[in-house]
């Protein structure tokens, strides 16, 4: 569970630079810019860090939600966060390489990060909530 606990927050932590960087663009002009300005910083780096933490974390959610000791809300949640994350990322390499492309869909590569470490934050809320103790 901890290391599930860490590597989902590296993974948030990446999506997070890539939505500062997509997140004003998309509110100003409504076009992400590809080339130049931090791309390569704020977008690329973050997911060549963050998918191989979401693979991890796939794989070790999977193990923990099969083992009954470790099956909370919370590891579910990140859990499936993280397969839903890996699931997308495959989807679009395949795409991107299996038919007849350009591989200029790898772009889009940063969005399965974006998509889904919604859950993955739900989970961490989740653990965060339920370890604290309560205020009464």
């Amino acid at each position: 569970m901890k290391m599930l606990r860490t590597v989902s927050i590296i993974s948030v932590l990446c999506t997070v630079a890539i939505l500062i960087y997509v997140v004003p663009q998309l509110a100003v002009s409504g076009v992400v810019e590809v080339g130049g300005r931090g791309l390569e910083l704020l977008v690329v780096l973050p997911t060549l860090v963050g998918l191989p933490c979401s693979f991890a974390g796939a794989i070790v959610g999977t193990a923990c939600v099969l083992r009954r000791r470790t099956r909370g809300t919370a590891t579910v949640l990140m859990a499936l966060g993280q397969v839903i994350t890996v699931a997308l990322a495959a989807a679009i390499v395949v795409w991107a390489f299996g038919f007849a492309s350009t591989g200029w869909e790898l772009v889009a590569l940063p969005t399965a990060l974006m998509v889904g470490q919604v859950m993955v934050v739900a989970g961490l809320l989740v653990a965060r909530t339920s370890r604290s103790p309560s205020p009464t």
